[in-house]
């Protein structure tokens, strides 16, 4: 929410810069042409800055950017589109921000080199082999629900087409949902009582026994193959409260 509220800021800023100058304008939008349609293009960089345009647009009636000058950039690959789009930003990208276009290089990556090794993917995108591990776990399953399809629901980044890490498992989380088993009453069996002493002193043994247990916390309950474990759990918690 805070990322859209400053997203949204970000372009009524523009507005007010374009409204304020009648004559004048931002930095030039980069664009490529839609492999799909040659009649239309795709933004590499500047999608703020059409947002802006837009909304000068229909505050001035039509009187204002009918058109707008662009720079079109021949042959840009999906890689080099999310290295632009990632690192043109008003600020900083945070952690999730982060991962997401890990992810989507992942995705990428899954498409144009499918027998690429999981070692060589982690190092060519800059993850662990163990997230490796996990994306493409993640993948064949989002495949199977058919996320990837266009007439799927599920969020699509805007460079690539692909469904968006979170808000895919959000989703896959929705359409596995079970009711749980009815809580029985009565103190743990005297089994669970000794297992429950083998996770608590598996636990005490963690390099963040803190983090650890905060992950659990967080996803209490949940299915433990649909864990997020990308995520920082101390803003994840603090963004749930």
């Amino acid at each position: 929410m805070s990322e859209r509220q400053s997203s949204k800021a970000h372009v009524k800023s523009l507005v007010k810069k374009l409204l304020d100058a009648p004559n004048g304008s931002l930095d030039t939008i980069e664009v490529t042409y839609d492999p799909e349609d040659n009649q239309k293009y795709i933004i590499v960089d500047g999608f703020h800055r059409f947002a802006a345009y837009k909304e000068v647009n229909n505050k001035t009636n039509g009187e204002r950017f009918r058109q707008i000058r662009v720079k079109v950039l021949d042959e840009v690959s999906v890689e080099k589109a999310l290295s632009i789009n990632s690192e043109n930003r008003t600020k900083p990208l945070t952690a999730s921000q982060q991962t997401e276009v890990q992810w989507q290089k992942f995705l990428v990556l899954m498409q144009n080199q499918p027998s690429i090794s999981t070692k060589e993917t982690a190092n060519a995108i800059g993850v662990t082999p163990n997230t490796v591990t996990n994306w493409r776990r993640d993948r064949r399953a989002f495949i199977e629900a058919g996320f990837f399809s266009k007439r799927s629901d599920v969020a699509k980044y805007e460079v690539t087409g692909f469904p968006i890490l979170k808000q895919a498992r959000d989703e896959l989380r929705k359409s596995r949902f079970e009711d749980p088993e009815p809580e029985s009453n009565g103190q743990l069996c005297e089994a669970d009582k000794k297992l429950l002493q083998v996770i608590l002193k598996s636990v005490n043994k963690a390099k963040e026994p803190d983090k650890l247990k905060k992950v659990a916390d967080l996803f209490w309950g949940e299915n433990y193959n649909h864990v997020d474990y990308d995520i920082d759990p101390d803003t994840e918690i603090d963004a749930q409260f």
